[in-house]
């Protein structure tokens, strides 16, 4: 279940960082009026969490082994 959630982050970050930088090579504010720095933010928090939820299944996987 994590693992498809921390699949779903990292997709979503790949759509906003793409958004992002068309946004920023546009020069104006790409769909829904919002800035290119709000995507590339969203996409780094997405990633972050991504890496936070697959450390913990590490951790969990780890703990089950012993």
């Amino acid at each position: 279940m994590m693992n498809k959630i921390c699949d779903g982050f990292i997709i979503l970050a790949a759509i906003s960082l793409i958004m992002g930088i068309i946004s920023r090579i546009l020069l104006k504010p790409f769909p829904f009026g919002i800035e290119a720095q709000a995507y590339l933010q969203l996409s780094h928090g997405l990633l972050l969490f991504a890496i936070a939820i697959g450390i913990r299944e590490l951790i969990r996987a780890k703990g089950k082994e012993k």
